[in-house]
């Protein structure tokens, strides 16, 4: 699922560019919704981010709970948006 980030974002964030200008390959873009699912980097509860900047092909930035490896994240369900943060559904 995808937001409009510019609600979730207190700065303008520029995406990072590799040596040619263009955006690195990055399996997410703004406004994709994410979760780092329990267990990741010790915390018991899922967390999910509207992400807000992509920084490389491995590392991007979100509202909540800042830069994380892309390795620890995935695309959250609808399911889970509406367990752990549904305001995101009404906006």
């Amino acid at each position: 699922m995808r937001v409009d980030e510019t609600k979730y974002a207190k700065f303008e964030y520029e995406d990072g560019h590799g040596y040619d200008g263009e955006p690195k390959n990055n399996p997410f873009k703004r406004g994709h919704v994410v979760i780092k699912p329990i267990g990741t980097d010790e915390n018991e509860t899922p967390e999910i981010g509207v992400v807000l900047q992509v920084h490389d092909q491995s590392e991007l930035r979100t509202d909540m709970f800042g830069n994380e490896c892309t390795s620890k994240l995935r695309l959250a369900t609808k399911e889970e948006i509406r367990k752990y943060r549904p305001k995101l559904l009404v906006d």
